[in-house]
């Protein structure tokens, strides 16, 4: 066999290991409430029992399914809590939260749901096509937030059950709740440092490869003496302003890293000076690529929010899974460019409060140098 050719075989499956599949039941409601407890899906405008359905819309597993009759009461935000009603369940490791819904027929709004893990980790809305009709939802979780501690003892999650309209009324039953973990997870990964917040641009007085989005806001500046950064000696500060905001976005990415169309994950450390006036504080990235002045190749990506409010002691890591797939043909032509942008999210009276922000790594696939094999 070729060696050139020998050696990209090898390299494909030195970077396409996987692990095994994993599922892992937490529950399908047919828990009694003499052995656990009552489930229920509680706060907002929701009232919420375990009924047992009969044909032609049986629940997905058992015979038990859980009823949340929503009443958004004018609302167009719900918030709602999901304890459970059996002991805590370990779910360390697992990518994913799955969950079976049927709207009935005369339920209304946005057929969507939000659903978060806690300590502030949204997983993102999924919407359901149709009413009428079992669906299966799927929540992703963060390779991080999969290790979390919290993970070993997963016992709530919360979320919006129809965020709009704020009119929205109906009936929602949910079953075959589960954690999986899918077989095509990557076995290696390596996290490279694209942008350390080290260096000011001299004209603008931002981080260099940053600036602002539009002529709103407040420019980037450099963080100093404010706080101890994340990692090496300095930090960049953004402000939040004006609810929420598409506030940052780098110049040109494709400047400071070269390996954009491999990339699985984008994250970077976040942490506020003090206590964010209105309670919340969220933050998410979109992906903005394109081919010069043509605005026929555009392509955006807008990704989840992470909230991170409780970050003021300490920094904690934001992190987004990516797909670029559609952004390939843009960030591979010669006159492409790429362009990551950070939103904030936050009660208007927070406008002017300072975010840090650090340590912006990317995620590849860890490969092996072609010069460490040993070619037969």
């Amino acid at each position: 066999m070729n060696k050139t050719l020998l050696a990209t075989l090898i390299l494909a499956l030195a970077v396409s290991v996987n692990a095994q599949e994993e599922k892992i039941f937490i529950t399908g409601f047919e828990d009694t409430e003499e052995l656990t407890g009552t489930w229920s899906w509680t706060g907002g405008a929701f009232d919420s029992f375990v009924d047992y359905p009969m044909e032609p819309s049986l629940p997905i597993e058992g015979e038990a399914v859980l009823v949340v009759i929503y009443d958004n009461a004018g609302s167009e935000w719900q918030h709602a809590r999901l304890d459970f009603a059996i002991p805590p369940v370990d779910i360390s490791g697992m990518r994913e939260i799955h969950m079976s819904v049927y709207y009935t027929e005369d339920s209304t709004g946005d057929m969507q749901i939000r659903l978060d893990l806690p300590n502030g980790n949204i997983l993102g809305i999924v919407t359901v096509p149709s009413v009428g009709e079992w669906h299966e939802l799927v929540w992703k979780i963060d390779r991080k937030t999969s290790v979390a501690d919290f993970m070993s003892e997963l016992n709530y999650v919360e979320g919006f059950i129809n965020p709009t309209p704020g009119d929205a009324a109906g009936e929602v039953w949910i079953d075959n709740v589960y954690a999986y973990r899918p077989a095509d997870i990557p076995a290696e990964i390596e996290e490279i440092l694209v942008y350390d917040f080290e260096e000011v641009d001299p004209e603008t007085n931002a981080p260099v490869g940053w600036t602002l989005v539009g002529e709103d806001g407040y420019m980037p500046e450099m963080m100093g003496d404010w706080s101890e950064p994340s990692q090496g000696s300095d930090a960049m500060v953004m402000y939040a302003w004006s609810g929420s905001l598409e506030n940052l976005k780098t110049t040109n990415a494709l400047e400071a890293f070269d390996r954009w169309s491999e990339a699985l994950e984008i994250q970077f450390d976040a942490r506020l000076s003090e206590s964010i006036p209105g309670g919340w504080m969220q933050s998410r990235i979109s992906l903005h690529s394109g081919i010069g002045e043509n605005e026929e190749t555009v392509v955006e990506d807008s990704l989840k929010e992470i909230r991170y409010d409780e970050a003021v002691d300490y920094w904690k890591t934001l992190l987004w899974e990516v797909d670029m797939t559609n952004h390939i043909p843009n960030i591979e032509d010669p006159n492409g460019w790429l362009e990551i942008h950070i939103h904030t999210n936050q009660d208007a009276s927070a406008e002017g409060s300072p975010i840090f922000i650090d340590n912006f790594r990317v995620t590849v696939p860890k490969t092996t140098p072609v010069d460490d094999w040993s070619l037969f």
